[in-house]
C-alpha cells in the first residue's frame, strides 16, 4: 500500500473533488510541480504542504501521515504508550492526584529529575524522557497548588512545571501528536506566568511562535516574535541575549516562508551579530540553543525555504557542528541537508546526510516526516536494489 505524501495529497484532492489544475491554482503552485509531488518524484517542502493543506481544508498531519505509531519496536511502543497517560494527566492539571503508594519527593529531588528530563530531551533520548513526564506533571502540579499562591516556593514549583510541559510539547510534536503538543504549549505559558519569571514567559511565547510557523500562521507568528524582541531588549542578562538571538532565528524562518527574503537576510545578519557578542560559541539559554553554529543551521534552512538549494547544500555542508550541540538540532540539520541535496541532484549525498542524522538521533530521524518523504522520493527515482538503502527505508517506515 502506497502511504506516501504524494498519495495522501491525491486522496485528499479527490475527496475535495479537485483536479490537479484546480488544486495547483488555488494553492498558488504550478501544475507540473504538484504532479511531481503526487508522483513522488520531488520531495515536498513544509511551506507547500501548508498551502495544500489549507487549500483542501485538512491538517498538515493528514498529508504527512503522522503520528507514525505502528512500529513494533520496543522503543517506539514505550514512547507512544505514554501518550494516553499524558492526556489523562493534562486533563487533571487543576486536580493532580499523586500516587499514595509512592513517597512524595522534595523540591530538590524534583529539580534534579526535571534537569535530567531536559538533558535527555536535548539529546533526543525520548525513551528516557517519556516515562518520566506523567509523574513529574502530577507531583509538581500537586506541589505548586499546595504552596501559598505567589510565594517563592509556589513560583519555583510552577517554573519547574513549565519546563516539564515543554518536555511534553517537544515529545508530542516529535511523535506527531500535534493536538497534544498544542495543549502542552498552553500549559507552558500558564505555568510560566505563575512562576513570575519573564524569561520563562518569553520562552513560552517563543514556542507558540514556532507552532504558528508550522501551521502557516506567518503574520501572527511575526507579531509574537516582534513583541518578544521588544520585551527582551529591556532585560539585561546573558540568557535574555541568547533568547533574543533565538527569536531572531525563528523570525528568519517566518520571513523565508512568507517570501520576504530581504527581511530574512537582515534578521540572519542581526542574529550573527548577537552570537558574536555572546562569544561566538553555542550555548543553551532557558533550554533554547543559540550561537554561531545555530545561525549557520538557520542560514541553510532558510535557503531551502526560498528554493535556493545550491546555497543550502554549500553553506550547510560546510558547517562544523559542535560536539555538544543538542542532538535534536544536529539531526534536524542533516535531515534538512538530505532534502536539499536530493533536490540539488546529489542523491548519494542525500543518503549520507540521512545516515548521519540516524547516527546522531535515531528516533528523532525515524519520526521526522521529511525523512520519510526524502527516502520515498529517493527510492522512486533510483528504483534501488541496494540492500543497505532498502534496509534504511524499512527502518524509517517507508513502504517499499
Amino acid at each position: 500500500m502506497d502511504d506516501s505524501v504524494g498519495q495522501r495529497i491525491i486522496t485528499a484532492r479527490r475527496v475535495r473533488r479537485l483536479t490537479q489544475q484546480e488544486l495547483a491554482d488555488k494553492a498558488g503552485i504550478s501544475r507540473s510541480y504538484l504532479q511531481k509531488l503526487e508522483t513522488g518524484s520531488r520531495p515536498t517542502s513544509h511551506s507547500v504542504l501548508v498551502k495544500l493543506a489549507r487549500t483542501m481544508r485538512v491538517e498538515v498531519s493528514r498529508l504527512t501521515g503522522q503520528p507514525y505509531d505502528t512500529d513494533p519496536g520496543p522503543e517506539d511502543q514505550l514512547v507512544h504508550g505514554v501518550i494516553p497517560e499524558l492526556r489523562r494527566v493534562m486533563l487533571c492539571y487543576r486536580d493532580p492526584s499523586p500516587s499514595p503508594l509512592l513517597p512524595a519527593r522534595e523540591f530538590e529531588e524534583l529539580y534534579v529529575a526535571v534537569e535530567e528530563v531536559n538533558r535527555h530531551r536535548r539529546a533526543a533520548s525520548y525513551a528516557r524522557v517519556a516515562p518520566a513526564l506523567p509523574g513529574l506533571l502530577t507531583e509538581l502540579g500537586a506541589l505548586a497548588l499546595a504552596e501559598t499562591p505567589g510565594s517563592l516556593a509556589s513560583r519555583e514549583a510552577y517554573g519547574l512545571l513549565a519546563q516539564v510541559y515543554r518536555g511534553v510539547n517537544s515529545l508530542a510534536h516529535k511523535l506527531g501528536y500535534l493536538d497534544l503538543s498544542t495543549a502542552a504549549l498552553e500549559r507552558v505559558e500558564w505555568a510560566a506566568r505563575l512562576s513570575d519569571d519573564p524569561l520563562l514567559v518569553a520562552t513560552a511565547r517563543y514556542l507558540l511562535a514556532g507552532a504558528m510557523l508550522r501551521e502557516g500562521a506567518y503574520a501572527p507568528a511575526r507579531r509574537v516574535l516582534e513583541q518578544l524582541e521588544r520585551d527582551l531588549v529591556d532585560i539585561e542578562s546573558r540568557d535574555a541575549r541568547g533568547l533574543f538571538g533565538a527569536v531572531l532565528l525563528k523570525r528568519v524562518m517566518v520571513q523565508a516562508r512568507s517570501g520576504d527574503v530581504s527581511a530574512m537576510r537582515s534578521d540572519l545578519d542581526q542574529a550573527a551579530e548577537v552570537a558574536a557578542r555572546l562569544g561566538g560559541g553555542d550555548a543553551v539559554f532557558y533550554e533554547t540553543a543559540f550561537g554561531t553554529a545555530q545561525v549557520g543551521i538557520y542560514r541553510a534552512a532558510a535557503a531551502i525555504e526560498i528554493g535556493d538549494y545550491d546555497t543550502a547544500v554549500r553553506d550547510g555542508g560546510a558547517l562544523v557542528l559542535p560536539d555538544d550541540m543538542p542532538a535534536e538540532r544536529s539531526s534536524h540539520h542533516h535531515i534538512d541537508q538530505a532534502h536539499a541535496r536530493l533536490v540539488a541532484g546529489d542523491r548519494g549525498g542525500a543518503w549520507e546526510s540521512l545516515r548521519t542524522a540516524r547516527r546522531i538521533a535515531p528516533l528523532h530521524t525515524r519520526k521526522h516526516p521529511r525523512t520519510r518523504d526524502t527516502v520515498g522520493t529517493l527510492l522512486r527515482l533510483e528504483r534501488a536494489d541496494d540492500e543497505s538503502r532498502l534496509g534504511f527505508a524499512r527502518w524509517a517506515g517507508v513502504a517499499i
